[in-house]
């Protein structure tokens, strides 16, 4: 995503800052990772620019030379000094979820859980993690199961372990695909809000 970025930012005359040193970056910080697999309604980055552009002539200038299927929907300017990845606290997904269970009964089987144990691989080591202290709210709609959690560097929930989490605790039959990001959120005052909220985007 970041080399595709890249590309498209240089196809458009658009002139990016880059990192002092031996090897010179593109400045740009993407929001919290999206797992392979995943598609996504609400990707958020910073790009930091040589010239002070206005947000429109961004976003226009990038969908012009980004490939199909990947645009900008917005565009705004961050004053604040945390970077987006650091300033991610929450993310909403949904997937389609197939069980033996009603998804009433597995929503309010993990809203009312103490714990749900899950495992977690990281750098080919395995660990069981609580994810509950993670979720915000689950729901069911129709066929698909929606999830606000915690999202960041220290606290980010992958939905499919929460999907693990169903099939070791409640139901074992239990499978999920189609995994979506639906939105992001940042938290001002204990309130979550849009990264490109106005009170977001500026210094504190």
């Amino acid at each position: 995503m970041m080399k595709t970025f890249q590309r498209a930012i240089r196809r458009s005359g658009l002139e990016a800052e880059y990192s002092h040193g031996f090897n010179p970056q593109m400045q740009m910080v993407f929001g919290a990772p999206l797992s392979l697999g995943f598609t996504s309604e609400a990707e958020y980055a910073d790009f930091t620019f040589s010239n002070d552009y206005e947000p429109d002539d961004v976003k226009n200038k990038l969908n012009d030379t980004l490939p199909e299927g990947l645009s900008v929907i917005d565009t705004g300017i961050r004053t604040i000094k945390t970077n987006i990845m650091a300033d991610i606290k929450y993310a909403d997904y949904d997937f389609i979820l197939f069980s033996k269970m009603s998804h009433e009964s597995i929503v309010d089987k993990v809203m009312t859980a103490e714990n749900l144990l899950a495992e977690k691989s990281r750098k080919g080591k395995t660990k069981t993690i609580d994810i509950r202290p993670l979720i915000v709210k689950v729901e069911a709609e129709d066929d698909r199961l929606k999830i606000l959690s915690k999202a960041g560097n220290q606290n980010n929930l992958n939905p499919r372990l929460l999907v693990e989490a169903i099939r070791k605790n409640i139901d074992k039959s239990v499978e999920g695909i189609g995994y979506n990001r639906k939105e992001q959120y940042v938290e001002r005052e204990g309130k979550m809000i849009s990264p490109l909220d106005v009170i977001a985007l500026e210094s504190k």
